[in-house]
């Protein structure tokens, strides 16, 4: 699971279980991670601490509550973890700009905190891409690439691979000399979330060979994920002698990926 997902998936774990006490090292298994590499993580990703957040939902929702139900101030106080009326009326005033008596009984406003959506929050053109849709991950780093046409490779990469790739120089002519193709969005490499695992474009000849060993987790569903998006120079996922699984992928520039999965 790729790194996106890990913390979606532990950001609908805290969502599921709003009102009851929520571990930090629970929520962060829920992202296979230590706590406080996950809390790092969170952090940088969401731009705001996995207590805040916590915190910001839980008012959310009690807001709502307060102003479409007729539950005691005290006993919503109590359902989303506050001690005393008085600290849910000091929080409550902190992140609504009104008491909770106020926003019941002068329709007071009150701010919205939404649930978190990690794809969203990356931006740009990528982020509607959904890296669950392809079923499989890039484990291992692949070698230089070469590419006379730079565009229409970063166009191949992400169409039938479900890649992300940046072209981040051109020549006087406007051709791209330089790239990253990448099997996650760059921005988790930028912030130091991951390493990086894609590949370095070059513009050049391309090599008619095998260019790539690229080690993956769902190898069978990276098959299935490209003949989905019509791409038929692959081969069938192949059990080895040593193993493992393999398929090979011509790529547009007439190169070979081999994409493997240890078992």
């Amino acid at each position: 699971m790729d790194t996106v997902s890990c913390i979606q998936r532990a950001i609908d774990f805290i969502e599921d279980n709003i009102l009851d006490e929520l571990n930090p090292e629970i929520i962060a298994s829920q992202a296979y991670m230590s706590s406080f590499h996950f809390q790092r993580v969170f952090s940088i990703v969401c731009n705001l601490t996995l207590g805040d957040y916590i915190r910001n939902r839980r008012l959310t929702l009690a807001g709502m509550e307060m102003k479409s139900s007729g539950m005691k101030i005290i006993d919503i106080a109590f359902k989303y973890g506050y001690e005393s009326p008085e600290s849910f009326s000091r929080a409550f005033t902190r992140f609504h700009g009104v008491s909770p008596v106020t926003a019941r009984s002068h329709g007071g406003g009150i701010n919205l905190f939404a649930k978190i959506s990690v794809q969203s929050m990356l931006g740009g053109k990528h982020a509607m891409q959904d890296l669950k849709q392809r079923g499989y991950t890039v484990k291992e780093n692949g070698p230089v690439y070469y590419t006379k046409n730079m565009d229409k490779t970063a166009k191949w990469f992400e169409d039938i691979l479900g890649w992300y790739v940046n072209i981040d120089e051109r020549n006087a002519d406007g051709d791209g000399i330089y790239g990253c193709a990448l099997p996650i969005p760059g921005e988790l490499v930028n912030m130091k979330i991951t390493t990086f695992n894609g590949i370095h474009m070059f513009f050049g000849e391309p090599a008619k060979r095998t260019v790539a060993f690229m080690r993956v987790e769902g190898v069978e569903e990276l098959y299935a994920y490209i003949k989905k998006n019509g791409w038929e120079q692959v081969t069938e996922v192949k059990t080895q002698h040593w193993g493992g699984k393999e398929c090979d992928v011509t790529t547009v520039d007439g190169s070979v990926m081999r994409f493997f999965q240890l078992d």
